[in-house]
């Protein structure tokens, strides 16, 4: 999770630092930042493919390497073009970790705690977002160039690219210590070895230095998967393609097409403000910090609105590539409150319904969006989005556990692979578009995301109680 994040949020501190040195204009930088976003849209559903016919674990390995690899000679970038072909392969792998963990970590957690667990995990998103500020802040601070080619300097900004990725690779020779999913290896027939993983988790949450003790002897599958592996053949002599199909005609047949379109709906809302609004967060409270004593007292609309020829990133004559301080403090900020807020939800998720917790976070963040039109206080505009986007994103983790525990282990993976690419792509336009919505019509464009929020909350309803 915090590779994930590391990826996509490490090219807001970078790009501003390396804009000069590949000569990148402001639309140049949108494509290239959103370029992770369109690498994982692609790939999602290949990824699902593998990690539902292959297993979890080796996926999850071998994409955190590949994603570490392609992340890190991203800093050997000349230009436009191998800066984007390479951030789009990177966002390409790093879609397999993004999606597969949560099917590989719920797989490994009772029902009653698996939302909990998850949401533990989930912690680790918001310590991604205080990483990438915190040596962003660190490693931007110097100024040193080590000529390497006539026309090639090695500058901070490129060592950043390394740093970024080092929790991917970390993650990727941890993976080669861990076991593989034992509800994967059951839905494949692979019992013996299933039990063998069993019995080393057993063996671990009793501290002991064997496994004796372990009662069970034989493993079968819950009833609705084994009705999914009956439906589905078991004929492994089809082609790849035709492989990928019958592998995701589960998941738009009644009752599933139905609960996978709602879980959807949930993922475009959740990313929209997360990806979308949250991309555009630093720069909304550089205009709202640096408003002129004659702006002050005014809404945060209006202070947008205040100049319609002047786009939120603004071009400008002489190249400047000095980051804000203000851009690693308020990405910081979002860090920590995404932290603490997971960790108060962790304690309290044991309690309460996963689809309560939806409603609950859809609604406190489409309620902020509105409020935001109302108050011209500057820190508290600055907290109102802070509560918005911390409150969208975890419904990130809400969606996926949602889909963990509604779809059978056959296409599990695929379910929530597919869920997160529709996000994704969400993310993608909003992060494109956002920025102009609010230039030409402030008002409108917050409560078109609250209301797509307010959709999600009655949405919910509708899904299964079990």
């Amino acid at each position: 999770m915090m590779a994930s994040i590391n990826e996509a949020m490490g090219m807001s501190i970078i790009l501003p630092a390396s804009q000069c040195d590949l000569d990148l204009d402001a639309g140049q930088k949108g494509i290239v930042g959103g370029a992770v976003f369109l690498g994982t849209m692609f790939s999602s559903y290949f990824w699902g493919y593998l990690a539902d016919t292959r297993g979890r674990q080796i996926i999850l390995k071998w994409a955190l390497f590949a994603t570490s690899f392609f992340a890190a000679i991203s800093c050997l970038a000349s230009g436009f073009t191998s800066l984007l072909v390479l951030r789009f392969l990177t966002g390409v792998c790093v879609a397999a970790p993004a999606s597969t963990v949560y099917a590989y970590l719920g797989e490994f957690t009772t029902p009653s705690r698996r939302s909990q667990m998850l949401s533990f995990a989930s912690v680790w998103g918001g310590v991604g977002i205080v990483y990438v500020s915190l040596v962003g802040w660190w490693i931007l601070s110097y100024d040193w160039a080590i000529a390497i080619t006539d026309s090639f300097e090695f500058k901070p900004w490129r060592l950043l690219f390394i740093i970024n990725t080092l929790p991917a690779f970390l993650n990727g020779i941890a993976f080669c210590f861990c076991p593989e999913s034992p509800k994967f290896l059951v839905s494949q027939g692979r019992n013996e070895e299933a039990l063998e993983v069993l019995k080393k988790v057993y063996q671990i949450n009793k501290g002991a230095s064997n496994a004796e003790g372990y009662e069970v002897t034989t493993l079968r599958l819950d009833p609705e998967d084994a009705l999914a592996r009956e439906q589905n053949g078991g004929d492994h002599s089809v082609g790849l393609f035709k492989s990928m199909l019958q592998q995701t005609a589960p998941i738009v047949k009644l009752p599933y097409l139905v609960y996978f379109i709602i879980c959807c709906v949930h993922n475009i809302g959740a990313f929209a403000i997360y990806g979308g609004l949250g991309l555009w967060f630093p720069d909304i409270m550089n205009q709202v910090f640096s408003q002129d004593s004659s702006d002050e007292g005014q809404k945060v609309c209006a202070i947008l609105q205040r100049n319609e020829t002047v786009p939120i990133i603004a071009e400008v004559e002489l190249c400047d590539d000095e980051v804000k301080f203000e851009t690693f403090l308020y990405t910081m900020i979002l860090g920590i409150f995404g932290c603490v807020y997971a960790l108060i939800t962790s304690a309290v998720l044991g309690k309460f319904n996963q689809k309560v917790m939806m409603i609950f976070n859809c609604t406190v963040a489409g309620l902020c969006g509105i409020a935001l039109q109302f108050i011209a206080n500057s820190y508290a505009v600055a907290l109102l989005f802070c509560l918005e986007i911390v409150f969208a994103g975890y419904c990130v983790l809400l969606v996926n556990a949602n889909v963990v525990d509604i779809f059978p282990t056959n296409v599990r993976a695929m379910a929530v692979a597919l869920t997160n690419m529709i996000g994704r792509l969400s993310c993608f336009v909003a992060s494109a578009v956002i920025g102009l919505l609010m230039l030409q019509n402030c008002p409108v464009t917050f409560y078109m995301l609250s209301g797509l929020l307010f959709l999600c909350v009655g949405l919910t309803f509708l899904l299964p109680k079990k």
